[in-house]
């Protein structure tokens, strides 16, 4: 068996290149990485809004079941081509229009009908009322903290927003849809 040791030409100092060339990719890479990332414009909340996850734990579930609520009462009035009343909805097992044990557990809210597509709970217990506006196809729940005014009939945002009421914003895209709107 025959060893022969191969030697270099510059003694060793590829090795060097190697890892200057390594240092160099690296620092160009860092110094274009600011230019390469996508930046997002993060649009303000409105007085009036409120971002689900700033909300704490006890008004998501009811928030849930009216995101549910929100597509079913859709699905019926394009189907039906008219507004469910609180009546229907129970009869239709909608949640949480429901007097079942979750309706118990979450305030016994009575819900009203306050105008087309548009409604509204009143706890028997005190608490927090919602709002669900069903006429648009994006869910728009709305909520109050400490009862002030009714919706009214109209559906006015500013008169909401004036009265005490809070808009629920489901995500950045849901914001920026409705600064476009109004």
């Amino acid at each position: 068996m025959n060893i022969q040791a191969v030697v270099s030409e510059n003694k060793g100092h590829e090795g060097y290149w190697i890892a200057t060339l390594c240092l160099l990719i690296l620092l160009i890479g860092a110094l274009l990485l600011p230019y390469n990332s996508a930046h997002h414009q993060h649009q303000p909340l409105a007085d009036h809004q409120l971002l689900i996850t700033d909300l704490p734990p006890p008004p998501l579930a009811m928030i849930a079941e009216l995101r549910l609520a929100h597509e079913e009462i859709r699905y019926f009035y394009q189907v039906e081509q008219d507004w469910l009343t609180v009546t229907q909805l129970e009869q239709d097992w909608i949640a949480p229009f429901v007097k079942d044990k979750s309706w118990a557990h979450q305030g016994e809210h009575d819900w009203s009908l306050v105008a087309a597509g548009i409604y509204q709970s009143t706890p028997a217990k005190g608490g927090i009322r919602y709002l669900l506006n069903s006429r648009s196809a994006q869910v728009d729940i709305w909520l109050q903290e400490k009862p002030q005014a009714s919706a009214t009939s109209t559906f006015d945002l500013t008169a909401l927003a004036t009265s005490g009421w809070i808009q629920v914003v489901f995500s950045e895209s849901q914001l920026a849809e409705q600064h476009t709107e109004h």
